[in-house]
C-alpha cells in the first residue's frame, strides 16, 4: 500500500477558535501535520473560500457578498497542509461569549471612545449596527462592506488587507459606566435604569497609580486582536472610521505577544523584565471556573439577564522602569519576582514554571524561600488564604523613549471577573506591599462591561440592552 496521500479536491478555509492556551499548546504543530491526522474544531466544510456562506432564514446576517479573494490554505504535493495563520477564523455569531474576551492572539489594538456631545440614542444604535456588521465581515476575513467601484467616492474599506484572511481576528465590544449614565447623573441615552451595579465609573486608587486622564475611562471599548499586526490595525482603522461624527477616540493602545515558531511554544510568554508571566493564571478551558468566577450570571444584578454571558473587564496599563530594573543583580530580580528567571520555577521549588508556589516554604535557616513582599509571595498567599483567583491576560508594549531618554515600555493587562471586588480589587490592593511596585508606574485604568456573545438572531451587539430601555 502506498503511503502517498492525495490532496483534497477542494481547498477550503478553516474556522478554528484561537485562545492563548491553544497557541501555547500546539497550534504551531499544524504546520507539519497532515489534515487527516488533525481534528479541527469548528471546521465549516460547506463554506466557500471567496465569500461568506448564505444566511439561513432563522439567522440575522450582517455580511456582504464582496467577491474579494483572500489567502488560501497552502498544500504540499503529498496532501499535507502548511499552516497559514491568515486562514484562522474565529466565528463571531452564535456564541455565548465574545471570543476575544478569553482569546489572546499575538497583536493587540485596544480603542476607547467617547460619544460626541451631539450624538443621540439613534446615533448610538446606528453605530452599534455598523460596528457589528463590519466586525462580522472582518472576523471572517472579508472587507467591512461591499467595496465601492465609484472612483469618485471613498472606498468603504481602506483596503490594506484585501489579499489577507482573518488571521484569527477577534473584535469584542464593551460598554463603560458613563454610557449608561454620565458621572454628573445625566441619562444621555435612556440607559441609566439598567446600569450594572458592579460596573464602576472609576477603580479605587492603588499603589503605583500615576494615572493620566487621557489613558483612562471611556463610553465604548473595542478590544481587537489578531495573529497578523496589519489585520489588527486594519480592523481598528476601519471601525474608527465608522465612528466619525458619532464617537471620538479617547485612547488607543497597541500591544504584542510572542511570535509563534513553527513548532509551537510550550511556555508562558515573558514580560519585558524577562520573567514568565501568567504561569498560574486560571485557564479559560476550565468551564466550571469560568462560570463561577468570570461570566456574569442572571441573578448577579437586578438586570443581570441582559448581561449574562458577559463579564467585567478591568483594564490597566503600566510603564516598566526598565533602566532601574536592568541595574539590579539577578538574585535581586528573582527575589522581587519570586521565581527563577531562566526556568520560571517558583523559589519554593518545583520541576518547571507550572509548579504551584508555596509561600510558607522555609529554607534550612527557617527563612521563607519566597520573600513575602515579592510578587509571587503576595499573590500566591492571597490565593491560598482566600481562594480568590484572577483571570487575566497581558500584552507587552514598547513605544520609543520618554522626554528624558528612558524606554517607554510596559504591559497592558485585562482582568476579567464576575465580581470585581473579590476577584480583582483584592489583588490590586496587594501592590502597596509589593517590592515590584518600585519598578512600575500605572498610567491607564478603565472598567468595562464586556457584552455577551452575538446570538444567532441578534441584529447587533447590545441590542437587548437598548430594547430593554426603549420608550414608546
Amino acid at each position: 500500500m502506498s503511503d502517498k496521500k492525495t490532496a483534497p479536491a477542494e481547498k477550503r478555509p478553516m474556522r478554528v477558535g484561537v485562545t492563548r492556551r491553544d497557541a501555547l499548546r500546539g497550534l504551531g504543530t499544524l504546520a507539519a501535520g497532515t489534515i487527516a491526522a488533525v481534528v479541527l474544531p469548528g471546521c465549516d466544510d460547506a463554506k466557500a473560500s471567496s465569500a461568506p456562506a448564505a444566511a439561513s432564514s432563522e439567522t440575522v446576517s450582517n455580511q456582504a457578498e464582496t467577491g474579494v479573494a483572500v489567502a488560501t490554505d497552502d498544500w504540499t504535493e503529498d496532501g499535507s497542509m502548511v499552516r497559514n495563520v491568515q486562514r484562522i477564523e474565529v466565528p463571531m455569531r452564535s456564541v455565548e461569549h465574545q471570543p476575544g474576551v478569553t482569546g489572546s492572539q499575538q497583536n493587540l489594538q485596544a480603542v476607547a471612545f467617547d460619544m460626541s456631545d451631539a450624538a443621540t440614542r439613534d446615533d448610538l444604535v446606528a453605530l452599534l449596527k455598523t460596528w457589528t456588521k463590519y466586525s462580522e465581515n472582518l472576523c471572517d476575513g472579508f472587507p467591512v462592506d461591499e467595496p465601492r467601484s465609484d472612483k469618485n467616492a471613498s472606498p468603504l474599506d481602506s483596503g490594506e488587507t484585501y489579499d489577507l484572511g482573518a488571521a484569527g481576528l477577534t473584535v469584542s465590544l464593551g460598554f463603560g459606566a458613563t454610557l449608561f449614565q454620565a458621572s454628573d447623573g445625566t441619562d444621555r441615552y435612556g440607559l441609566a435604569a439598567v446600569r450594572p451595579e458592579r460596573l464602576d465609573y472609576t477603580m479605587p486608587h492603588f499603589s503605583g497609580d500615576q494615572l493620566a486622564d487621557d489613558e483612562c475611562g471611556g463610553d465604548l471599548f473595542l478590544l481587537i486582536a489578531a495573529e497578523d499586526p496589519k489585520v489588527a490595525f486594519h480592523a481598528a482603522r476601519n471601525l474608527i472610521r465608522a465612528a466619525y461624527g458619532t464617537a471620538t477616540i479617547r485612547w488607543n493602545k497597541v500591544g504584542y505577544y510572542h511570535t509563534l515558531s513553527p513548532e509551537g511554544y510550550a511556555h508562558a510568554d515573558r514580560d519585558l523584565f524577562g520573567f514568565r508571566d501568567g504561569t498560574t493564571a486560571p485557564s479559560p478551558e476550565d468551564e466550571d471556573y469560568m462560570e463561577k468566577c468570570v461570566w456574569i450570571q442572571p441573578d448577579d444584578d437586578p438586570h443581570g439577564e441582559l448581561y449574562a454571558g458577559g463579564t467585567y473587564m478591568m483594564w490597566r496599563s503600566f510603564d516598566m522602569k526598565i533602566e532601574a530594573w536592568d541595574q539590579q543583580t539577578l538574585a535581586e530580580q528573582e527575589r522581587v519576582i519570586g521565581r527563577t528567571k531562566l526556568e520560571g520555577i517558583p523559589l519554593s521549588g518545583g520541576e518547571d514554571e507550572t509548579a504551584e508556589p508555596d509561600p510558607e516554604a522555609l529554607d534550612e535557616n527557617g527563612d521563607p524561600l519566597i520573600d513575602p513582599a515579592s510578587h509571587v509571595g503576595l499573590f500566591s498567599s492571597l490565593r491560598h488564604s482566600s481562594g480568590h483567583t484572577m483571570f487575566r491576560w497581558g500584552w507587552n508594549f514598547s513605544n520609543g523613549f520618554n522626554a528624558v531618554g528612558q524606554l517607554r515600555a510596559g504591559m497592558h493587562t485585562g482582568g476579567m471577573a464576575r465580581d470585581p471586588e473579590n476577584d480583582f480589587y483584592q489583588f490590586m490592593r496587594l501592590w502597596r506591599d509589593c517590592d515590584l511596585t518600585e519598578y512600575l508606574s500605572f498610567t491607564g485604568s478603565a472598567s468595562w462591561l464586556m457584552l455577551p456573545g452575538l446570538q444567532k438572531t441578534q441584529e447587533y451587539l447590545g441590542k437587548n440592552i437598548l430594547e430593554a430601555t426603549a420608550t414608546s
